[in-house]
């Protein structure tokens, strides 16, 4: 692998992971890019015209059942992930990939204390309120790696969602920290300390 400063990193493997749109070295990478400057890929996740080359999660536009690209979504990644992985192993067989199947687990987002919405099932049913609440803590708990993670989050969730009397939590620096993003001054830091 090739570096912007002309170092090289000698490698056989290369995993690119971050954003929701294709990174420039994945623009760059000698096939045009497809919508949000991914890389369209076959239905078995490998990349026309690079043997032995995967494209997965925000790298790609991964064809769904009726053909167009499938969702940005963590649930797409993750099984995509799987499912290239066990495509590797099964060419390093001898056998050949099979495609990828997402399966649709819905949709969740969470806005504040029982207050969510979900979309699940087969036909989309839409879910809000204290339930969608608990699903989407449910869902998110259970995709934690390990029995401490998984408990220690129950535990932190059940003492924010009880404990109601937190004040909020203010920057007491007398020069507040953030990433600046960019040129725009907007972006900078905007909050003022009055010293005394």
């Amino acid at each position: 692998m090739h570096l912007d400063d002309g170092s090289t990193l000698p490698t056989s493997t290369l995993v690119w992971a971050g954003g929701s749109s294709g990174a420039q070295a994945t623009r760059d990478a000698g096939r045009p890019p497809g919508h949000g400057g991914r890389v369209d890929v076959e239905p078995d996740l490998t990349v026309d015209g690079f043997p032995g080359v995967y494209a997965i999660g925000d790298a790609a536009n991964i064809p769904g059942a009726d053909g167009q690209a499938l969702p940005q979504l963590g649930s797409v990644a993750q099984q995509s992930g799987r499912q290239a992985a066990e495509n590797i192993l099964r060419v390093l067989d001898g056998k050949d990939p099979t495609p990828f199947h997402y399966k649709d687990k819905g949709i969740m987002a969470m806005i504040g204390r029982n207050a969510a919405v979900a979309e699940v099932g087969k036909h989309r049913h839409q879910v809000d309120g204290p339930v969608a609440f608990a699903a989407w803590l449910g869902v998110h708990a259970m995709l934690l790696s390990g029995v401490h993670s998984k408990s220690d989050a129950f535990l932190e969730w059940g003492w924010d969602y009880f404990d109601r009397d937190r004040a909020a939590t203010l920057e007491s620096q007398s020069e507040p920290r953030r990433i600046l993003w960019g040129d725009d001054v907007e972006d900078g830091p905007h909050i003022e300390l009055a010293r005394t």
